[in-house]
């Protein structure tokens, strides 16, 4: 018989989990989601209600537990500039002002870009804006409207909402391409620590912490909630991060990378799916396909990507990264001039 003891729980992190994913929790949720019991996610609410990080609201089995933010404002969205109420926010958060220049670079860039995508594309008319500045800059926007991915996937004529949040982590796609770019949500996720959009009950999170992607289930059904942290230390450059993505001379988007996992499968067999990684792909000069996490691929996929798009589109470069064994025998076997990493 083993003495072997099962590591404790870290309550504390899985409620900052669930704040970041969702806004606020309750005991309930925290118990269940740690595994530990009601009264012992009660006693970790208490200790961060008495530190001064979260606040109670409501009473008895229904209170629930949010983040003693610092700033909490309902801005009407007709005629709203997003440079304006960076100025009003960050004016009235002093650690935004004395945050490292990296660091302020980076969460003005992600207001105004999240505002910026509210203001255009919800079709909704206000937006409630949260920020705290402890233990990391957390902001959260939160609009009326009718929801990012619905938006999105009527627009350009997808499949369906989950099809449009795998757009989205391609780059370059808007639901107005003649007035933006595409760029704001891609190079917003990819440079805050952690990142989160949902709407029309989809969750897509980014963690740069852990180069983690992910699509899932989200209990925002209406409108968009966006949110995202910065830690005040963090050594992320703006500038080198958009480097990463764009021509050097120029400084147009002409790279991206795409976390195939994200489509939530573990293997990809059939031609349609690669069909579906390589739709609007021409817009780029490299698209760097990321295999972490995949297990195994059909031939059909490979061919499909890697001889029939890449034929069609040779002004692309197509590179697969991060992939097991199987997949690169896979992809060189259909492939073998494919480039590889």
């Amino acid at each position: 018989m083993s003495n072997r003891k099962e590591p404790r729980p870290d309550v504390p992190a899985v409620i900052e989990a669930l704040l970041a994913g969702q806004g606020e929790v309750s005991a309930g949720e925290a118990a269940r989601a740690a595994g530990v019991t009601r009264q012992a996610a009660h006693y970790h609410l208490r200790r961060l209600v008495d530190a001064g990080v979260l606040r109670r609201v409501g009473a008895g089995r229904g209170s629930r537990y949010v983040r003693a933010v610092e700033l909490h404002r309902t801005y009407g969205l007709a005629g709203l500039r997003e440079d304006e109420v960076w100025d009003e926010v960050s004016g009235d958060i002093g650690a935004i002002g004395e945050a490292r220049p990296n660091v302020a670079k980076t969460v003005r860039f992600a207001f105004t870009e999240m505002l910026n995508n509210a203001i255009d594309h919800s079709a909704g008319t206000e937006a409630v804006v949260t920020a705290a500045t402890e233990p990391r800059f957390s902001f959260r926007i939160v609009d009326d409207g009718v929801g990012a991915f619905r938006h999105l996937a009527s627009r350009l004529g997808l499949e369906d909402d989950v099809a449009a949040a795998f757009e989205l982590m391609k780059g370059k796609r808007t639901a107005a391409p003649g007035e933006h770019s595409g760029q704001g949500i891609f190079f917003t996720s990819r440079l805050v620590d952690r990142f989160g959009l949902e709407a029309n009950a989809i969750r897509l999170t980014v963690d740069n912490d852990l180069s983690d992607f992910a699509i899932g289930d989200s209990t925002v059904r209406l409108g968009t909630t966006v949110w995202w942290e910065v830690d005040p230390m963090s050594t992320r450059d703006a500038t080198e991060i958009f480097r990463g993505f764009t021509d050097a001379e120029s400084l147009e988007f002409t790279r991206t990378v795409i976390p195939l996992r994200v489509l939530g499968g573990l293997s990809f067999i059939s031609r349609a799916e690669a069909r579906r990684v390589t739709d609007q792909l021409e817009r780029f000069e490299e698209a760097v396909l990321d295999f972490s996490g995949v297990d195994d691929v059909g031939q059909g996929f490979v061919h499909e990507l890697f001889r029939v798009w890449a034929v069609r589109h040779p002004e692309t470069r197509l590179v697969p990264v991060s992939m097991s064994p199987a997949v690169e025998r896979m992809i060189r076997s259909v492939a073998p001039r494919s480039p590889s990493s």
